[in-house]
């Protein structure tokens, strides 16, 4: 039984990226203005207020699909004003007090000492460091796209591997929902007429 698919990997990828982001040391102690300052630089330098649209933009591609399963006709604009509504909507609260700034600005508090915030600054404003930041989109592209293809390489021998574990614990998987039987042709040849509305 197929289970390994892309959205499984996408999660599975997901998930292995927010551990290895958030797995830090913390820190200990008051955060200091200088220290404050030194992250926000190091935020700015990282392109944290384009986190709002990147958000708004899977956001709304994650629905997407379903809207269209309600209804195909609905329009692509209606897609760009939900994304718009919603990015406007996370921009207006990035630097109010408990936004985004604040919250990313303890995250990095926890994360690093001030030498190290001083440290990730002097290299973002490198020429290497600039030259990360400016190819990282695509860099983090090419690698997702590389991992789904390894992974998906692997996918027949993971569903084995799924599939041999599951049966070692006694554990089966639900059978995948069954297709609707087609209609039965009527005496004529061709699929029944739809029932009368009431």
């Amino acid at each position: 039984m197929k289970l390994f698919s892309r959205a499984s990997l996408v999660a599975l990828l997901a998930a292995g990226s927010l551990f290895s982001s958030s797995f830090v040391s913390a820190q200990t102690g008051e955060l200091s203005a200088e220290k404050r300052a030194g992250i926000k630089t190091l935020l700015e330098a990282t392109g944290v207020r384009a986190i709002p649209d990147q958000i708004a933009f899977n956001s709304v591609q994650s629905m997407a699909g379903g809207i269209k399963q309600l209804d195909a006709k609905f329009p692509n604009k209606g897609f760009d004003v939900m994304r718009d509504a919603i990015a406007a909507g996370l921009a207006a609260k990035v630097d109010v007090p408990g936004g985004l700034i604040e919250q990313v600005t303890l995250v990095y508090h926890n994360a690093f000492t001030a030498a190290e915030v001083a440290d990730l600054v002097k290299f973002y404003q490198s020429p290497v460091g600039k030259k990360l930041l400016a190819n990282q989109g695509k860099l983090n592209n090419e690698t997702f796209q590389t991992a789904m293809k390894w992974a998906d390489s692997l996918g027949a021998d993971l569903d084995q591997r799924m599939d041999a574990a599951l049966k070692k614990e006694n554990i089966k998987l639900p059978d995948p929902p069954k297709a609707p039987a087609a209609a039965a042709p009527n005496k004529a040849g061709s699929a029944a007429p739809p029932a009368k509305k009431q």
